[in-house]
């Protein structure tokens, strides 16, 4: 049975990250370089953001997260009011304590296809989620006491998600826009197993982000005139649709699943179609100088970032900067809108109870 236990809004021009209602046990993070807080840093990669001006606006300088500051996982994570910043799952020190409020397990430069994390030999959403389970989910049971208290546990916890943009924006940019869709569709299927793998193993509440329109990004303006890859966005744009219709199939099906769709791509292009609405002033430029040895998409280490960087909504040519990523993960958090988050914001399903009395027969540390 699902109820609410009780709705906190707050209106959207409250933008404090202090929040500390602790509704949520933990979060637990999977992805790619939009929510990698380091875990990089200890992988054999070329894809790498601990270097200086990456950090310039965190505490402790460049950690590994590709923008100026706090990503999504870091702002979420205040705002469900859970104690520090989340350990990543590659830093030998995650272990004990340290894990009981959640882990990101994110690898910039990954996919939903092992193929993709492969050629930057990094980790895969499936490998992710394969690490949850088999290296933390028997050190959780250690620490919890007994199944019962696991399974309540993991039902209280949120499983953030963010995957696929680097599979589309790899693939689709030397292939036929049919054969693009057809490896949408291929993404949305193996996505849907990851869900369904942690659904087995207790997880109940997600946030999926979608994809952000690549072809705006300025990367890809910048090879394309300065004009948007149009076909690369519709090609997002459709996977994004089906990843709805997946959530929507899986809340049907699946007791007690339940998921927040942020719709990062919608607020993306609001940004970009109105940037003074959002404080914005600079759209068609990155805030960092990138490096050509990144194929220019990442900052040139040692080089001073833009001063007002509060203002541009790129800091690489790929990644948005600190302020963008408030605005969205708040939106995430306190929106009332259908456009920008579904069914309902991340505040709601931080408070939902539910009943975790039909528990999975699975054991915790094997895979489903």
């Amino acid at each position: 049975m699902l109820h609410l236990l009780f709705l906190l809004f707050i209106p959207f021009s409250h933008l404090s990250v202090a929040m500390a209602e602790g509704n949520a046990k933990a979060m637990f993070v999977f992805g790619d370089s939009i929510v990698d807080s380091g875990n990089n840093d200890f992988l054999d990669t070329t894809s790498k953001a601990n270097f200086y001006p990456y950090g310039v606006d965190f505490p402790g300088g460049a950690t590994g997260r590709f923008t100026n500051g706090r990503n999504p996982a870091d702002i979420l994570a205040q705002l469900l009011g859970l104690p520090h910043f989340l350990p990543v799952f590659y830093d030998p020190r995650t272990k004990g304590n340290a894990i009981l409020s959640g882990i990101n397990y994110a690898t910039a430069g990954s996919g939903i296809l092992v193929s993709t994390s492969e050629r930057n030999n990094v980790t895969s959403l499936g490998e992710q989620v394969s690490n949850f389970i088999h290296y933390t989910l028997p050190e959780l049971a250690s620490q919890l006491n007994g199944s019962g208290e696991l399974a309540s546990y993991l039902s209280q916890s949120i499983f953030l998600i963010n995957s696929g943009g680097v599979d589309l924006f790899d693939y689709c940019l030397d292939s036929s826009f049919a054969e693009c869709i057809s490896v949408a569709d291929t993404l949305q299927g193996n996505f849907t197993q990851q869900l369904e793998r942690l659904y087995n193993l207790g997880a109940r509440k997600f946030v999926v982000f979608n994809l952000m329109p690549a072809g705006s990004n300025i990367f890809c303006r910048t090879k394309n005139n300065g004009s948007d890859e149009d076909f690369l966005n519709e090609a997002d744009s459709y996977l994004n649709h089906q990843l709805k219709y997946a959530l929507d199939g899986m809340s049907r099906d699946k007791p007690g699943f339940c998921f927040v769709y942020v719709n990062i791509f919608h607020m993306v292009m609001s940004m970009l179609d109105d940037p003074t609405a959002y404080g914005l002033k600079v759209t068609n430029e990155t805030c960092c100088t990138v490096s050509a040895s990144s194929g220019d998409m990442e900052c040139a280490e040692g080089v001073a970032p833009c001063s007002d960087r509060s203002t541009y909504l790129f800091y690489d040519a790929v990644h948005p900067t600190e302020s963008v990523y408030v605005q969205l993960s708040t939106k995430a958090f306190f929106s009332k809108l259908d456009t920008e988050v579904y069914p309902f914001n991340v505040n709601v399903l931080a408070n939902l109870t539910l009943d975790v009395g039909a528990s999975s027969n699975v054991q915790p540390w094997s895979d489903a």
